[in-house]
């Protein structure tokens, strides 16, 4: 998924410094999560995370209730009037469920413009073109810890020698 500051040019670069065995994979930034969806799952421990909430919140629901949030995406419209709508409910923090603030999210993601969140990029997208990619990434994140913390505290929580 498109991220500001994702580490996609990064990840051919990064996988390969990766050490041979090791027991957990905490992903501090996590963003739009490059490395950890090109990173093949073992049998280490992994812990995705972000700071962002919204971000956190949709990768959970990836995770946990993949047919509730393809449910709600799937009659989305990509119009500019839609977009600003979407924007303005998860900024004024609305008392949405989870899946309705995933939904909203990934739709902000997917049609605005360079993934800015802010401004209605008016490709043409049809969103249910995006469901076996959700699909893979509920399977990828089965057994993914995903936390909404700051660093210094995931790092104090999950950190070992053998991470």
């Amino acid at each position: 998924m498109s991220w500001i500051g994702g580490k996609k040019a990064l990840r051919d670069t990064i996988l390969p410094m990766f050490p041979l065995y090791y027991e957990r994979y905490i992903e501090v930034f996590g963003g739009g999560g490059w490395i950890l969806f090109a990173k093949p799952p073992g049998n280490d421990f992994e812990v995705y995370n972000d700071f962002n909430g919204l971000l956190v919140n949709l990768y959970r629901c990836v995770r946990d209730k993949p047919r509730e949030l393809m449910e709600k995406l799937q009659y989305v419209l990509n119009s500019r009037e839609d977009f600003e709508l979407v924007r303005d409910s998860l900024a004024r923090d609305s008392p949405a469920s989870d899946v309705q603030k995933a939904a909203w999210f990934y739709q902000l993601i997917r049609f605005s413009y360079a993934s800015s969140l802010d401004s209605f990029g008016s490709q043409p997208h049809d969103m249910r073109a995006n469901f076996p990619l959700i699909e893979q990434a509920h399977r990828r994140l089965a057994k993914v810890v995903v936390e909404n913390k700051d660093f210094e505290k995931l790092i104090r929580q999950y950190d070992r020698p053998v991470s």
